[in-house]
């Protein structure tokens, strides 16, 4: 059933793909079990040939609280898909709060991993290089880079923070380190931040301005954009209204 969606979108191949998927719903409409569904989605995506294959494995909040990350053993924030390939064993990028799970194990080296969004940042990779957002059964149309055009415009509801904190990968020692990150008012639970994004504005807007490819049946739905053009309509409705994104 995944792959009578993925037919019908025709997502370009040997692109850079970052993926945002909720299996939730679907689990709960096909009865199928999280392995499998994990299963027949990785496959789906690498049918579509991708240069790389990318799914976020945040801790955005772990590390904002604790100020600790490791990249073997730290549980994903961002849904079970994610957390399905992390306990694969999966390489997962060495960035304490917005790591990525590396599929093909295909990044370069000399990325920025002190730092969510600028040159040499994951984010600034896929838009260098013709990156593709895929969102699986989100509520909205979900893609990371967002955060990067509202730095651009310094949107009042997000701002820059150095945050100092402990690292480890594998058998090595813990490192101290020091990140730079860029996010909105934290709960002081770490449950959530404010103000809220406003999903529904977003996704009629790149409708409307015919920006994401998508199709649905009665099973879940798949969107995608290319980045350049998600990132040129946002930037051209932030340029517009600085709170097009949210609920102030």
């Amino acid at each position: 059933m995944l792959h009578e969606l993925f037919n019908q979108v025709n997502v370009p191949h040997g692109r850079p793909l970052l993926v945002h998927a909720r299996l939730r719903h679907l689990h709960r409409r096909t009865g199928i079990g999280y392995g499998e569904l994990t299963d027949n989605l990785l496959q789906c995506l690498l049918d579509c040939n991708p240069s790389h294959l990318l799914v976020p494995a945040y801790t955005i909040y772990s590390f904002y609280l604790s100020r600790i990350f490791h990249r073997e053993y730290s549980h994903s924030e961002v849904g079970r898909f994610s957390e399905e390939l992390r306990r694969r064993g999966f390489k997962r990028t060495f960035d304490p709060m917005y790591s990525m799970l590396d599929i093909t194990n295909s990044l370069p080296d000399g990325l920025n991993y002190k730092r969510t969004f600028g040159r040499q940042s994951v984010c600034d990779f896929l838009c260098r290089n013709g990156g593709i957002v895929i969102n699986v059964d989100m509520p909205g149309f979900y893609s990371t880079p967002v955060h990067a055009v509202e730095l651009e415009h310094r949107v009042p509801y997000r701002h820059v923070m150095e945050l100092s904190g402990q690292m480890q990968k594998e058998n090595d020692g813990w490192q101290q380190i020091s990140y730079t990150t860029y996010i909105r008012a934290v709960d002081r639970h770490g449950s959530g931040s404010f103000p809220p994004y406003n999903q529904r504005r977003r996704i009629a807007f790149l409708r409307e301005r015919n920006i994401i490819t998508e199709w649905k049946n009665q099973v879940g739905h798949l969107a995608w954009a290319s980045l350049d053009n998600f990132c040129t309509a946002i930037d051209q409705a932030l340029s517009d209204d600085p709170f097009f994104l949210v609920d102030p």
